[in-house]
């Protein structure tokens, strides 16, 4: 299996387009960004600030099959796309994570919990929510259920991840992997 991540270390990718101001096209600001994986496999980000939602920015990450071997049917080795990005944590002792799961529970995970998956019925209900108790302020990732076959948390010294994984399937050109989710920080309750 194959996971790549949310890493946005720039010289990693070709610079395929960088769009601003595309009101016609419901961004304000666009950048596409793909680099190769290995394998005949190619990652494609695009990061934007949707016209609709000017304090909030979306990232569609997808994993195409761009070559594969003879007698593969087109398709690639079983891949999973993994978003993992690291939140630097400037109250960690008061910061936590809140959802609802699918299922209607509620949940807070505080950075003495560890290492926590959710999947199934427990997977967060399209939004997790990153809550600095002290600043008064909560960064929100929204995503789609249906790209998402389970989430992680996990707490570092003063930091934490809130990744998002796909299902492990194989891959080709007509279709990828893609989860495409956005942020948004807001005051929190």
């Amino acid at each position: 299996m194959l996971e790549y991540g949310n890493h946005f270390d720039l010289s990693a990718y070709n610079i395929l387009r960088l769009r601003r101001n595309l009101e016609n096209a419901g961004e304000l600001e666009s950048l596409l960004l793909e680099g190769d994986i290995g394998g005949g496999l190619a990652i494609k980000r695009q990061i934007c600030i949707p016209k609709d939602e000017p304090k909030a920015f979306r990232i569609d990450s997808s994993i195409v099959a761009e070559k594969v071997g003879a007698g593969s049917g087109g398709f690639s080795r079983l891949v999973c796309l993994r978003v993992h990005p690291m939140f630097t944590l400037l109250h960690p002792t008061e910061s936590y994570v809140s959802f609802t799961s699918i299922d209607g529970s509620k949940h807070e995970i505080w950075p003495e919990s560890g290492e926590q998956f959710y999947e199934g019925h427990l997977l967060p209900n399209g939004e997790w929510r990153l809550i600095d108790k002290c600043l008064g302020l909560a960064l929100v990732n929204y995503f789609d259920v249906k790209q998402v076959y389970k989430c992680l948390i996990h707490w570092g010294t003063g930091t934490v991840n809130l990744e998002l994984w796909s299902e492990q399937r194989p891959v080709s050109k007509q279709s990828p992997v893609r989860i495409t989710h956005c942020y948004k920080v807001i005051r929190s309750s």
